[in-house]
């Protein structure tokens, strides 16, 4: 049987990472042969996030202090897992874990294949789908949802690569690839940087509709609109990345 490792960086989300944890749980990938290994990586938060992480049995917990970013907690959580394929997972219950059993299953039987959860796909799929912003969640602001077209755009111009969603959360990796990388990014751009990476070195990505929350700034949400041009910058810094 393989295993899933779910990295879960989480920064002050104490609000919602014990509801996650528990529908985690519930989520049965035996049928698909995979077993699961739940990294909740609590990036120097002041709140309860990491005592509520840790009151969770078969959790594994690590701490970082002082607050590194999301991109740090997400390489600490690939160097400490031990499974056959990483998915990151998003603290704050934007994304359903039950969409596990779709990614796991798009998966192809070689190991260069990475699937990434599209919410643009995910909304298009809905009968009463945006004709005006395809793709885009009712309550979903304009301006993340264009960052997220203008992103698509210029990957397909640096790498020749469409992605309907590069920045989505939900990104499903061959773990023995992804560890070989030297990931240099700690904040939301490593996202980008593992694209990149993935892209240039042969890795195949496709993409599968996943469902999709957004929450507000009120919510606790944390991506601001400078983290969009340092996405544009780290595509364009990462263009060249060659393994060779």
């Amino acid at each position: 049987m393989k295993t899933l490792s779910i990295i879960i960086p989480a920064y002050n989300e104490s609000a919602t990472i014990g509801d996650l944890l528990v529908k985690i749980n519930s989520v049965d990938l035996t049928p698909l042969g995979f077993s699961k290994e739940v990294l909740v990586v609590d990036d120097g938060s002041n709140d309860n996030t990491a005592a509520i992480a840790s009151s969770h049995s078969n959790i594994i917990c690590f701490t970082q202090v002082p607050n590194q970013g999301k991109g740090k907690a997400v390489r600490r959580g690939i160097i400490e897992c031990s499974g056959d394929f990483i998915l990151i997972q998003d603290a704050d219950l934007e994304y359903n874990p039950n969409n596990y059993f779709e990614l796991v299953a798009a998966l192809s039987s070689q190991n260069n294949t990475a699937v990434y959860g599209s919410r643009i796909l995910g909304q298009k799929r809905l009968p009463n789908a945006s004709r005006l912003f395809p793709g885009k969640h009712p309550n979903q602001d304009i301006g993340p949802w264009f960052a997220g077209i203008v992103l698509s755009i210029w990957t397909a111009l640096l790498y020749r690569k469409w992605i309907t969603d590069t920045l989505t959360a939900y990104k499903l990796y061959p773990a023995k690839y992804l560890k070989s990388l030297k990931l240099e990014t700690s904040g939301f751009e490593t996202d980008h940087e593992i694209t990149a990476k993935l892209i240039n070195g042969g890795v195949n990505i496709i993409e599968i509709p996943v469902d999709y929350r957004p929450r507000s700034v009120n919510e606790g949400k944390k991506i601001k609109p400078r983290d969009g041009l340092i996405a544009l910058r780290t595509l364009w810094r990462y263009r060249n990345f060659s393994r060779r």
